[in-house]
């Protein structure tokens, strides 16, 4: 417990600050170190909250040194752990500036440095040089991309003398702001410093007479794109120079500063309202979209389908505006796509921007045997200009739907004995002596009626007791009566829990049901194929799992040469089967 105690005060936390001046609006060095904590994790550190100023984090520099000392024939070794994290603090106000204690901790350990107490001095401003931003006058709108500008002016004089700057503008260190900035070919920059680094802008440079004395002017361009309704209220854009005041020269003839001076020059305070799209008159077809000319292009991976077989849709959304923020509407939009003819995705899907717009797929199945096309699909986006909606409309695209053909019993019966010959669907002695053409489907018993059974029930007791002694097993009817009623309660049990069943859930089970003596019955891949085929145009949800690839394999089968003639492979059909019991597997979970 002692070596533990000695060895948790043995961490310590210290912070260094650089040597003044310290002036308004430069970056000031700071460093925290951390010494004797642990190699691994990387301690955590909590910094304090910065009041008139900016803190920014730069990095960490982890080392580790060890060292072996052998005094009197004794070998001692020791490991020093350091952690040095490096930040940079900006003032924006002459004066006394404080500053918290940073917080470093490790696991249980934590330990604190003592607060900062900082000398800020000012710099005198000068119209030499100045820092200005063009902006709009607003409102913009969220989503709106608005073009900015920022100008640094510096007098050809100062210029002369001109050793560095430090330019700032706390809008571009706005969290809610997003910034796009395209490549250009030139040679002069503009630097600005933010709280992620320095910021290099391409700008372009020319010259200029400003209050009759020449200047020169570095222009650089952005879009600033605003992602919440708050009020844009930032502070105003800074610039630092500093300007040789006396020279002399070195031993190549050129000017070395012996002394300089600092001079500053700050522009206008931002203030901009940003506004939210209305709601009011809002299309239903709006995903987001915010600029001008927009446009969607849509194409699909296929023309012929058959019924329920998967259609991928490509959309190419182009447009003068943020397409990151742009989307797709919900596809069941009024204006979009009709839900009763397409199984729709349930969310629109996520897009990728490339150079030429934003691109979105998405996978959906018909299902109407009788749609003949894509519709013309709208797309409605906001016009921050004219303030206003506008909707684009896509081109139809047309489609050939081949319906699914129904697949009952008899058709399977009929079809096993046309492949497997006399013997397969042998007729039952009932069928050969009726009366039906040859060929014609047979009579479908669908209740008791038709059956032949008589399930009347005699409401006279002297008929029920009525006996006939001349009759062989007489003494059975009793019994029997009784089986009948047990039968008949059975019967309504059964019908009562049949009837309590989600309705859906009878077709859904029927269906499988009907789609699993296709498969066991289908002669070929084409009838194996249409079997499936119809299962997914009346249960559109049993489009998965293996689903496309059954269909797949049986139309290889059907168009290969002698494809309509040849049996349906066993492992073809057990897949088949397979894939029916999964489904009605899943449907039970």
């Amino acid at each position: 417990m002692l070596f533990a105690a000695l060895s948790a005060n043995a961490q310590d936390v210290r912070v260094q600050v650089d040597r003044g001046p310290l002036y308004v609006g430069d970056p000031v060095s700071i460093q925290v170190v951390a010494q004797d904590f642990e190699e691994e994790p990387t301690p955590e550190i909590v910094v304090p909250e910065v009041g008139n100023g900016t803190l920014r984090f730069v990095g960490v520099s982890p080392s580790v040194s060890s060292s072996i000392s052998i005094v009197n024939g004794t070998m001692s070794r020791s490991k020093e752990v350091r952690f040095v994290y490096q930040y940079q603090l900006i003032a924006n106000d002459v004066g006394r500036f404080e500053l918290g204690a940073f917080r470093v901790q490790q696991g249980t350990t934590q330990r604190s440095t003592n607060p900062i107490r900082l000398d800020v001095r000012g710099v005198p401003t000068t119209g030499m040089v100045g820092l200005d931003l063009d902006l709009p006058e607003g409102p913009v709108f969220v989503g709106q991309k608005v073009p900015i500008a920022v100008e640094l002016r510096i007098d050809r004089e100062a210029n002369r003398d001109l050793l560095e700057y430090t330019a700032r503008v706390p809008l571009f260190d706005a969290p809610n702001l997003r910034f796009l900035d395209e490549p250009r070919n030139t040679q002069n920059a503009l630097e600005i410093e933010t709280t992620e680094g320095t910021l290099r802008l391409p700008a372009d440079l020319r010259e200029e007479t400003i209050g009759g004395r020449p200047a020169l002017v570095l222009r650089a361009e952005r879009t600033m794109i605003v992602l919440s309704p708050e009020p844009l209220r930032v502070g105003a854009p800074r610039v630092v120079i500093e300007r040789g005041t006396r020279y002399r020269r070195d031993l190549f003839g050129q000017r070395q500063p012996v002394s300089s001076e600092r001079l500053m020059a700050t522009g206008r305070d931002v203030d901009l309202e940003v506004i939210e799209v209305p709601r009011t008159d809002r299309p239903g077809t709006w995903a987001g979209a915010v600029g001008s000319g927009y446009t969607l292009e849509v194409s699909a991976d296929r023309s012929v389908v058959q019924l329920g077989e998967p259609i991928v849709l490509s959309f190419l959304l182009r447009g003068d505006g943020d397409l990151s923020t742009a989307g797709l509407p919900p596809f069941d939009a009024e204006g979009f796509l009709d839900p009763a003819e397409f199984r729709l995705p349930e969310e629109p899907p996520a897009g990728l921007v490339d150079e030429e717009g934003k691109r979105f797929e998405v996978s959906l199945r018909v299902l109407d045997a009788n749609v003949r096309e894509i519709p013309a699909l709208e797309y409605a986006w906001f016009d921050a200009n004219t303030r206003r909606f506008e909707t684009t409309t896509t081109r139809p695209i047309a489609l050939s739907v081949g319906a699914a053909q129904i697949i009952g019993a008899d058709d399977v019966d009929r079809n096993a004995a046309s492949l497997f010959g006399p013997g397969a669907a042998d007729p039952s002695p009932e069928e050969a002596r009726s009366d039906r053409p040859a060929g014609s489907a047979p009579e479908r018993r669908d209740s008791f009626a038709a059956s032949g059974a008589n399930l009347a029930i005699e409401s006279r007791p002297e008929r029920v007791l009525e006996g006939s002694a001349g009759e062989a097993g007489a003494g059975a009817e009793v019994p029997a009566l009784y089986a009948l009623s047990a039968a008949l309660l059975g019967f309504a049990a059964f019908d009562a829990r049949r009837r309590r069943r989600d309705p859906e859930e009878l077709a859904r089970t029927g269906a499988i049901g009907s789609a699993r003596q296709g498969v066991e019955g289908a002669g070929d891949a084409a009838v194996l194929g249409r079997v499936l085929r119809e299962l997914v145009a009346t249960q559109p949800e049993a489009a998965q799992g293996d689903y496309d690839g059954l269909i797949a394999e049986c139309d290889a089968l059907r168009f290969a040469p002698g494809g309509e003639q040849a049996a349906v492979p066993a492992p073809l059909r057990a897949r088949a089967i397979r894939f029916l019991e999964t489904l009605d597997a899943g449907e039970g979970e």
